[in-house]
């Protein structure tokens, strides 16, 4: 082999090296699932015909760099830029260089730096390392796939720390879980509960296994009193596992809708990986509207106590019933109190109800001493911008259920001379229902907004056909900060904006 193919490989191997920076921002935001790296770049692939495009032309120069030498850089270097959009600087939110991120880049380096090196011993020149090149996204997934097992047994001594310490303190624990409103639900109750007791709440989203680990961990405090975590999953046994350690005296359910739908392929799956949280725990307090939830309880009746809270029937055990701000809480048909707060929060107060019945709590006392309970950060909060319009901010909070309370606000606020707007890019993870679910956002959005900002490509088509279909005005930008930065050259004071989910910046 020539030095002018060693410098070839070696430019090869370099380049697919780099890529490695955009792969890592993927792998961080999909929590190091091996096959997402793959999965969100033909997302992108996907997402724009001239990206589609190139990826026809670079495997058409594959067939030629057998025959030209230097045509393998110029292939290098046309993936180090596509798919365009996915670029090496992070828009959103930095990426951090944690311990687990490093071991897995590093892995990357030695399998691509492996495949240079047979590639020139085994006298295939270029060809290997080209290879590797083309399909970098693929090996990224790889060093996940060979690390996953190592990691979850690197990190079992920090969770054991966390379960001693959680459960020396032999203290009630909540556990709550759903396809939605868990975070809301985890901070109305420790509103609630807060007034009378010192309560641990997991932090923020800290719902997967490492993340309540860590706040347990930095964070929990011999003298609390009760401890309310939050639980989320991507996949079967998920929860089962953190329960495990966990081991949850009460167990809420919050509903079960689409949300996950891409990775948990149906209903029915999604219904049994969150039902998991109940196996441990004594008592399971649920959404007595969600037809799914009231036909598996069934099944617990027998050896759990069970508590269906409803914001539609008094027949259910809890049942609270919501009007101009005001929340009047019924327990077994028995008119308890009021609290005042937004209707975002009805279903979340009508749980927390019932997990106060689990615990055999005075609910009338704590309802006399509370006033008025506030929203969560970023889910339906209503602000003053700096321009003086009037800001819905839903930017976390996005599913098929949230939605319609954000435009029912929406349609709520202002006066005649006040235009309304809708900053979205959509929903995500809803599976085969995406485009419809997305399709009727946008028509149902149209009854209210007088112009919509779509932001992205994940849902362009299924969000311009709902508001070309219902003749309202829409523009689209690649980003947020485009989307913003023309609002702000034409919102008035007395205009009403809404934002609608934020995706982070490795989605189109």
């Amino acid at each position: 082999m020539n030095l002018v193919y060693i410098f070839t490989l070696a430019l090869i191997t370099i380049a697919t090296c780099i890529n490695s920076v955009r792969w890592e921002r993927i792998a961080q935001r999909e929590h190091y699932i091996p096959s997402y790296v793959s999965k969100f770049y033909f997302r992108w692939v996907r997402s724009r015909g001239l990206n589609r495009l190139i990826f026809f032309i670079t495997l058409i120069l594959c067939i030629v760099s057998l025959f030209l030498i230097y045509v393998p850089i110029l292939i290098s270097a046309i993936n180090l830029i596509t798919p365009i959009g996915l670029s090496f600087k992070p828009r959103t939110s930095k990426v951090e260089k944690t311990e687990r991120l490093k071991r897995a880049t590093f892995l990357y380096f030695f399998l691509v730096i492996l495949i240079s090196l047979a590639s020139f011993t085994l006298g295939y020149g270029y060809l290997l390392a080209l290879a590797a090149n083309m399909f970098s996204y693929f090996i990224y997934d790889q060093s996940l796939r060979l690390l996953f097992n190592y990691e979850k047994n690197r990190s079992r001594h920090f969770v054991n720390d966390a379960s001693k310490k959680l459960n020396s303190a032999q203290i009630p624990i909540i556990g709550i879980t759903g396809s939605y409103s868990k975070t809301t639900t985890k901070n109305i109750l420790a509103q609630i509960l807060g007034l009378s007791n010192n309560v641990f709440v997991t932090p923020e989203s800290y719902n997967n296994r490492l993340g309540i680990a860590k706040s347990i961990n930095e964070n929990f405090q011999d003298d609390q009193e009760l401890a309310i975590i939050e639980m989320g999953t991507y996949s079967n046994g998920e929860i089962r596992e953190i329960c495990s350690w966990v081991r949850p005296h009460v167990s809420v359910i919050t509903g079960i809708a689409p949300v996950h739908l891409e990775r948990m392929k149906s209903l029915e799956n999604i219904l049994d990986a969150k039902s998991e949280i109940v196996e441990l725990a004594g008592s399971v307090v649920i959404n007595g509207d969600d037809e799914m939830l009231l036909t598996e309880a069934r099944l617990w009746t027998n050896q759990k106590n069970v508590y269906d809270c409803s914001i539609t029937s008094r027949e259910a055990t809890v049942c609270v019933e919501y009007e101009d701000g005001k929340h009047d809480i019924y327990v077994a048909n028995n008119l308890l109190g009021s609290i005042n707060g937004p209707k975002l929060l009805q279903l979340s107060i009508s749980l927390s109800i019932g997990v106060m019945l689990a615990l055999d709590l005075d609910i009338r006392e704590y309802i006399n001493n509370l006033d008025t309970l506030d929203k969560s950060k970023h889910r339906q909060n209503i602000l003053e911008s700096d321009l003086g319009h009037t800001i819905i901010d839903n930017s976390f909070n996005s599913n098929p259920m949230g939605v319609e309370f954000s435009l029912e606000t929406l349609g709520q606020l202002g006066n005649e001379e006040s235009l309304r707007f809708l900053v979205t890019p959509g929903m995500v993870e809803l599976g085969s229902d995406q485009f419809a679910i997305n399709y009727a956002f946008a028509s149902e959005a149209s009854q209210v907004v007088d112009e919509a900002l779509i932001i992205g490509n994940t849902n362009k088509n299924a969000l311009k056909t709902g508001f070309q279909e219902n003749n309202t005005k829409y523009q689209i930008f690649t980003n947020r900060e485009e989307a913003v930065s023309y609002l702000n050259s034409i919102v008035k004071p007395e205009d009403i904006v809404l934002y609608e989910n934020d995706l982070p910046d490795h989605y189109p």
